[in-house]
């Protein structure tokens, strides 16, 4: 069965006040990157959906081995961008979707969902009781993907469609760790960053 990661990365980061996808962390990476690279270390094919006039983040995403699908609408909202990279890897059996704002997700949770679609429709990982990405869709969901628009996303796909939904409980916190304002980078500093007698380097893995 051939799964695709999707990253969805054409958004505007109103919240956070700048293009949070630039943003440089503790570690050297900028936020997008160390998100590409986790899901690249754990699938062969990952599309990442940009906006238009995103050359270098497209150049940057290929260094990592990664393929770049583009949101000629991006305003249209996340489900536009969401058909984007579905239909941009529509030789898939499924996708493994994700924003592109968790820098903290552990490489092994995308295999763990890709791992339970072998016999489930969707999956969705749980940590602690909150649910959080990546959100596995197997091909059942291949035609409502595809017609997705505006804001209406994966959750609503699944909502009362009868598919068998797996609720995967993992312990991986980085599931839900995303990005969204400035307040965010500073608790993920808190999280990961320096510690102990002589401090460490920024490691998402001890998350």
């Amino acid at each position: 069965m051939k799964t695709t990661a999707v990253l969805l990365a054409a958004g505007t980061s109103a919240r956070f006040g700048s293009d949070k996808r630039r943003l440089v962390l503790p570690g050297g990476d900028a936020l997008l990157q160390a998100c590409a690279a986790r899901a690249r270390a754990a699938s062969d094919d990952v599309v990442v959906v940009l906006r238009p006039g995103d050359a270098d983040l497209s150049s940057m995403l290929d260094d990592l081995g990664c393929r770049v699908c583009i949101n000629a609408q991006p305003q249209r909202g996340m489900g536009s961008s969401l058909a984007c990279g579905v239909r941009a890897a529509a030789d898939a059996d499924a996708w493994i979707v994700m924003p592109g704002d968790l820098p903290l997700l552990r490489p092994r949770t995308l295999g763990q969902v890709a791992a339970a679609l072998h016999t489930a429709d969707a999956v969705v990982p749980v940590c602690h009781g909150r649910r959080g990405h990546p959100v596995g869709f197997g091909s059942r969901y291949r035609q409502a993907l595809l017609a997705l628009s505006g804001d209406v996303g994966g959750r609503q796909v699944l909502q009362g469609d009868g598919g068998q939904v797996v609720w995967l409980n993992i312990h991986d916190p980085g599931i839900y760790l995303d990005v969204d304002t400035p307040a965010d980078v500073a608790r993920l500093a808190r999280l990961c960053g320096p510690a102990g007698e002589n401090g460490a380097p920024f490691d998402a893995n001890r998350c």
